[in-house]
């Protein structure tokens, strides 16, 4: 097991904590498995005039979770996520995975690339019965193969495309067009990162969860959209529901500056899928 550098150096935090975060998902899931696929670390300094020498305070948090449930019982997979995050979040910010255990352990025997990198490095964090004893003995290796680099190159094109796509409809005033083919060039961006970065393959296109999702492979990704204020909130709802209101919905309006703002940061996110396809594949980015 060789599980992220944070856990090391906070894994009393990481156990007092995980109990809790524990009992919570029993509670609601019945689970079979939960592996810790990662967390953030906060650091936080208060001084004031009464108190000049304050330490800098640090505390774990938002963490990512991995669960594997046996019986989905008629629900969908984003169901049982949407119920264990919300019953967590009165812990603390939790992200999570759910697969039906079966699936996983048809992963794990065909050597699928999340599946044995979860099983060698994840921590396991509560596990109801001996799992996969079989399947574990003959995983095959994780190394990126022809597959992963064809779907960054064919990712990141279909992000520049849409990119262009929606530079062209601003161009056209055609806003609400413009607004779907950025929530297009966002999502693919995503997706991309996240299945040549992880091996994991989310079948969503809700722009939150997949910025959540690929965080898992960049730390730059949380920052693009901090929603610490309203107008930052304002700004995100109004990409995360260009997918079905700008084409579906009269009511749905959004301005040049606004669509100039996400612009860029949709852009920034293809510039780190970019980065971090080309520095894992030694692959030149495609041609704008």
């Amino acid at each position: 097991m060789k599980p992220f550098t944070i856990y090391y150096f906070r894994r009393e935090s990481f156990s007092f904590q995980q109990q809790k975060l524990v009992e919570a998902v029993v509670e609601v899931a019945k689970p079979d498995m939960i592996f810790l696929l990662g967390a953030s670390l906060y650091r936080r300094r208060t001084e004031s005039i009464f108190n000049d020498p304050a330490p800098t305070s640090q505390n774990t948090s938002d963490y990512f979770l991995l669960i594997l449930i046996r019986d989905l019982s008629n629900r969908e997979l984003h169901e049982w996520q949407d119920k264990i995050e919300n019953r967590c979040k009165l812990i603390m910010p939790v992200t999570t995975i759910v697969l039906q255990t079966a699936t996983y352990e048809e992963w794990l025997k065909a050597g699928h690339r999340f599946a044995v990198t979860v099983w060698q490095s994840a921590v396991p964090i509560y596990k109801s019965a001996n799992l996969f004893r079989e399947a574990s003995k003959s995983i095959a290796g994780t190394g990126i193969d022809m597959d992963f680099e064809k779907q960054f190159v064919d990712g990141l094109t279909k992000a520049k495309e849409f990119l262009a796509g929606s530079e062209l409809f601003q161009v056209r005033k055609q806003n609400t067009m413009a607004a779907f083919m950025l929530h297009q060039s966002a999502e693919q961006s995503l997706r991309t990162l996240l299945k040549t970065g992880t091996g994991f393959h989310a079948n969503t296109h809700n722009i939150g969860r997949l910025l959540r999702y690929a965080s898992l492979v960049s730390y730059q990704l949380p920052d693009i959209f901090p929603q610490k204020t309203e107008q930052d909130k304002r700004l995100f709802d109004l990409l995360q529901k260009a997918y079905i209101d700008a084409r579906y919905k009269e009511n749905y309006k959004i301005n040049s500056d606004d669509l100039q703002c996400l612009t860029e940061k949709v852009r920034y996110i293809q510039e780190i899928l970019s980065d971090v396809g080309s520095r894992s594949f030694n692959t030149s980015a495609p041609a704008t």
